[in-house]
């Protein structure tokens, strides 16, 4: 009763109701904080300063939870659904459930890009966009967090998301070999592309992988595995990442 009361009032009579709407249709449900969502959307190109806070107002620092709490609650359900399987299987199916390819399309498929407020120059860039809209996605869901609480966000994040756009028995059967696509970038352009193993001493117990991608000598990006191979899948990843490959 009391939601639909909310969303007659921001339907009619908010200032926000464009952006209610459009919410509304993406969420299901009716925001209680409408501020937290629309700063989700703001991109640093057109972050705001707002008096008595030091620093821009954008959504990064929404992006930064967001991205925590999916890895977690995406952690979790590969737990359950997959109980006889290892840590680097299950480290690897995470890594392609919330890669930032798979991030950029889900928020297309969810109409977010309707929502993103950002330089328009940036409209020129179409792998700047797709970045753009994923990293919305993460912070859409620290403001959802922040807003409704961890037990609502997790039931979102099953039922609109993983319900909808993640198929985990599809998912485990697509090999995204990062180390190609990262090798045949260095071989483009002429660029000598070295892993190293950053650690030599095992981490208690537990042998554990640091590995570090360098491309002609500068260390560009690095990750952890209990296994050489996924580390170095991992690493792979992280660098397409920032060089814009994916």
């Amino acid at each position: 009763m009391f939601g639909s009361i909310l969303k007659l009032y921001y339907s009619h009579f908010s200032s926000n109701k464009e952006t209610y709407a459009l919410l509304y249709r993406v969420l299901g449900y009716c925001p209680s904080n409408i501020g937290i969502y629309k700063q989700a959307f703001l991109h640093n190109s057109v972050a705001q300063i707002k008096e008595g806070i030091p620093t821009k107002l954008n959504n990064e620092r929404l992006e930064f939870l967001g991205d925590a709490i999916l890895d977690a609650i995406i952690a979790e359900m590969l737990f359950k659904k997959f109980p006889f399987r290892g840590e680097g299987f299950l480290t690897e199916m995470r890594s392609k459930s919330v890669s930032r390819k798979k991030l950029a399309q889900i928020a297309i498929d969810m109409g977010l890009s309707n929502l993103l407020m950002f330089d328009q120059a940036i409209s020129k860039n179409p792998a700047a966009l797709r970045t753009m809209g994923g990293n919305a996605l993460e912070a859409l869901i620290g403001a959802i967090y922040l807003d409704k609480g961890y037990e609502f966000t997790h039931q979102f994040i099953r039922k609109k998301i993983i319900g909808v756009h993640l198929d985990f028995d599809e998912l485990k059967d697509i090999t995204e070999n990062f180390k190609s696509l990262l090798n045949q970038y260095a071989q483009k352009e002429k660029k000598e592309l070295e892993y190293k193993i950053l650690n030599t001493e095992p981490e208690g117990k537990i042998k554990t992988y640091i590995i570090g991608v360098n491309l002609d000598g500068n260390e560009i990006a690095k990750a952890r595995a209990k296994s050489k191979k996924v580390a170095e899948q991992l690493a792979s990843e992280k660098a397409c990442q920032a060089l814009n490959l994916l």
